[in-house]
């Protein structure tokens, strides 16, 4: 893990995931956020891990995949940036589903899930577009899997 950095609400502003967010709203955001940055071929979290943040991706490429037995490992997709992901970390038991690596030198926002969860259930319409949000982000990453397993089992 490299140097840390604050989230700047005009950071948010950039990101897809942020953009029916109010100023205020983000403002919330940055503050239970910071800047991380991953070098090539660095593990973000492995399958299985225990999250405690939701990520999303600022800059860079990213691998996500799941592993298998016997040391197997499949990637199921890349992760766009302006993405979410590690949204396991909003959920009970907390424990990721998949993978993720650096493709290339990456850069993301680490938010804290916990105060992230205070926040949605504090404020409803943050809480709803917040959920929007990660339904949509579940929904894309069901279908990429689904095909990436459909071409998997062709081979």
């Amino acid at each position: 893990m490299g140097n840390v950095m604050k989230v700047e609400i005009d950071d948010l502003k950039q990101i897809r995931f942020f953009e029916k967010f109010s100023d205020e709203q983000l403002g919330t955001i940055a503050l239970i956020s910071s800047i991380r940055e991953f070098r090539v071929k660095e593990m973000i979290f492995e399958q299985y891990d225990e999250l405690s943040e939701v990520f999303v991706l600022l800059s860079g490429s990213l691998s996500l995949g799941i592993s298998l037995p016997k040391e197997k490992r499949i990637h199921l997709g890349t992760i766009e940036e302006g993405q979410l992901f590690s949204w396991s970390a909003v959920f009970p038991p907390f424990i990721s589903t998949a993978w993720v690596m650096a493709v290339t030198p990456a850069r993301v926002i680490a938010i804290d899930a916990k105060k992230l969860n205070a926040e949605i259930e504090r404020d409803c319409d943050f809480g709803f577009k917040t959920m929007s949000k990660i339904a949509q982000t579940i929904s894309h990453r069901l279908s990429d899997t689904r095909f990436q397993l459909m071409n998997q089992l062709s081979l």
